[in-house]
């Protein structure tokens, strides 16, 4: 164990005096008690020789002493809190830059919790949430947190989304939210009550996916007469008017239990990687309650298509700017920085097997998705692929060039009894782009000059590489990136971009937990990025998937910075760091397949991400991110040694890590139980 001396210390001391919170040594050589010791401990420091301590002394929310337990015995006084670690080990107060602060903690509404449920098993569970809530006819039934990716098996009595919603109620339109924030479902009655972009409503229908909705055909799924089978995705769920998904009060009264999860995991600073502006008076009033144990940095969240113009299609970034701008000047508080801006590059990779034809992903791809022929096994509640169409081929051409051939269902019948396949499986689709690149460029510019911190969700290839075209015009050609700008998720990046991104100094906000194999989730999104018919089937380990998926590695010694961004609630409402650490450094799933080895990370690199990274992130490093005199005495106690279960090889059971004590500003704000 490597310690420092106290001297270090006490040069701080004098060099900082009051205004550091410390007080020089009186003539005696006594030094001014501390509030609280933590002795006898494994303290990572995660400062620049990543030294390990066994003590520290925190005075006025500030650690001013960090060395073994004889260096911090000088600051014992009568009325010091002294804890004794017992060989536990503490972290700096860990930093998450990818979440959605309201959302992980489950208010009281109709919520499926992510569990994986079949279309037979969903409608009894949503005709209770009628019930329990009392909806009246006509009022709308919102669900939380579907389960997008796993379930959702079909019956021959529930053939699709649509029918299964239909079977729990005609009289209330009803709306499955996905976990995911980008997917979601609706039945008949939400179907009827689209509006075009004028106001009327005409419904959502075969025929209006052809007229005032063909920009949509791509975030709609569709059946086999084209009519939509419920699946409707991104902006696609706004033109059905369901009302906002979050009730900015409502939201606003779980803060305090908000606060409580985010203490419970060790979290002290995170990032809100998409807020709704309206939110920001709610956390100012928390603040000046004095209520508030945790920092934020706002990433504001402005949609474009609030400020388009109908006709000409502009999109007013002028207004935009002017928006968040006052939103940094009235919202900027001791803990809260509305200093950066959300940009949406794409949607996401996974796509529908159990629907006919099956719904392509929409994340933005370099490469056409390939169109797999799923076969569904009732009995096991499983797909597989038993081959692919050829869109290429000159029958696919005569298909795309002669569509209208196939409006009956008695020509795809033949069609298919002739084929094998429905002849919608012959569209080509690259994905989509939330918005259209110009837009993009100009606005990351505007962004920039005005001072704001740009965080981009890229999933998608082709979306990666233009969030890097729009960053690039930015950072500075020496890779510092003073402003700070993020990437979020990369789930697919070229190799091309993996360097160029590494190299131009960009933060990573990674989720590690997504880097895992999970079959039920994985035959939504491998089959439509290459062939998985090979004897490796989906985790072939030289498909262009397995190679570039989640590359942290690669990208970290480009020159990235990797940080850490639970998005929690997808997936789960808990931001689950350890989970994620565990995840991180192994890519191993419950199946025992391991997803691009390659790019595992160790608990040093983790640990960082976490950490130190994290605080560059969101501009704190100066006072958080490592335990160092003079910093913020914010930091985590953990029940177990994650150095130690690495190292020895049981890195799985990182997961299981409790946080025994959380500590903000020297104040103790959570003891586990």
């Amino acid at each position: 164990m490597n310690s420092r001396f106290l001297a270090v210390g006490l040069v701080l001391v004098l060099l900082s005096g009051c205004d550091a919170g410390q007080q020089s040594p009186d003539a005696a050589g006594a030094v001014e008690a501390a509030d609280l010791l933590l002795v006898n401990g494994y303290i990572y420091t995660v400062d620049d020789g990543r030294n390990v301590e066994q003590a520290l002394a925190v005075r006025d929310g500030l650690i001013v002493a960090v060395g073994d337990d004889e260096a911090v015995a000088p600051y014992r006084g009568e009325e010091t809190e002294v804890i004794d670690l017992a060989g536990r080990m503490v972290l700096p107060g860990l930093h998450d830059i990818h979440m959605h602060v309201f959302g992980i903690v489950e208010p009281d509404v109709c919520s499926l919790r992510s569990e994986a449920m079949s279309l037979e098993d969903m409608v009894p569970y949503l005709d209770e949430c009628i019930r329990r809530y009392d909806l009246a006819p006509g009022e709308w039934l919102a669900v939380d947190m579907w389960n997008f990716s796993e379930g959702n098996q079909v019956s021959e009595a529930l053939p699709d989304l649509r029918t299964a919603l239909d079977a729990v109620s005609t009289e209330h339109p009803i709306i499955l939210w996905g976990n995911d924030g980008h997917h979601g479902a609706v039945n008949s009655a939400a179907l009827a009550l689209a509006r075009d972009e004028q106001g009327n409503v005409v419904g959502l229908s075969a025929e209006t996916l052809a007229g005032p909705f063909k920009d949509l055909l791509d975030l709609v799924g569709v059946n086999d007469d084209g009519e939509p089978n419920g699946e409707l995705n991104e902006h696609a769920r706004n033109v059905v008017g369901s009302g906002p998904r979050r009730d900015p009060e409502k939201l606003a009264a779980l803060l305090p239990q908000i606060g409580e999860e985010l203490a419970r995991n060790g979290i002290t600073s995170v990032q809100d990687a998409a807020l709704d502006p309206v939110f920001l008076p709610y956390l100012k009033a928390f603040e000046e309650a004095g209520d508030m144990r945790f920092r934020v940095q706002v990433a504001n969240r402005v949609e474009p298509m609030d400020y388009q113009d109908p006709l000409t299609g502009s999109i007013d970034i002028d207004q935009m700017l002017e928006d968040v701008g006052a939103a940094r000047e009235a919202f900027t508080t001791t803990l809260i920085d509305p200093s950066a801006v959300k940009i949406f590059a794409d949607g996401v990779l996974e796509g529908n097997p159990y629907a006919t034809p099956p719904t392509l992903p929409n994340a933005a791809t370099i490469e056409a998705y390939r169109q797999p022929l799923f076969e569904y096994d009732p009995e096991a509640g499983e797909v597989r692929v038993r081959g692919y169409v050829d869109t290429a081929s000159p029958v696919c051409e005569e298909v795309r060039a002669s569509a209208e051939r196939f409006e009956s269902k008695a020509a795809r019948d033949a069609f298919r009894a002739e084929h094998g396949f429905h002849p919608g499986q012959c569209a080509i689709s690259y994905g989509v782009m939330a918005d259209p690149e110009p837009f993009i460029n100009a606005y990351v510019r505007r962004l920039d000059e005005a001072g704001f911190t740009i965080h981009i969700h890229a999933i998608g290839d082709r979306a990666v590489r233009a969030a890097a075209d729009a960053l690039q015009q930015v950072v500075p050609a020496d890779g510092s990136n003073p402003a700070r700008h993020t990437m979020a998720h990369l789930q697919l990046v070229h190799p091309d971009d993996q360097r160029r991104i590494g190299e131009m100094g960009l933060y990573l906000a990674w989720t590690y937990a997504w880097m895992l194999t999970v079959p039920a989730y994985d035959m939504t999104v491998m089959p439509f990025l290459g062939d998985v018919t090979g004897p490796d089937g989906i985790y072939d380990p030289d498909s262009y998937w397995m190679r570039n998926s989640y590359p942290v590695r690669s990208m970290a010694e480009a020159g990235a910075v990797t940080a850490a961004g639970s998005d929690a609630p997808v997936d789960d409402r808990s931001p689950r760091p350890f989970v994620n650490m565990a995840v991180g450094v192994t890519r191993q799933g419950l199946d025992g397949n391991v997803l691009n080895a390659a790019e595992a990370v160790d608990i040093d690199h983790m640990i960082a991400a976490y950490t130190i990274n994290g605080a560059r992130a969101l501009k704190q490093e100066a006072e958080t991110g490592s335990i160092e005199p003079g910093k913020k005495a914010d930091l985590a106690i953990l029940d177990r040694n994650i150095v130690d279960l690495y190292q020895s090889g049981d890195a799985m059971d990182i997961a299981e890590t409790r946080v025994d004590l959380t500590v903000f500003e020297g104040e103790v704000i959570y003891r586990r139980q």
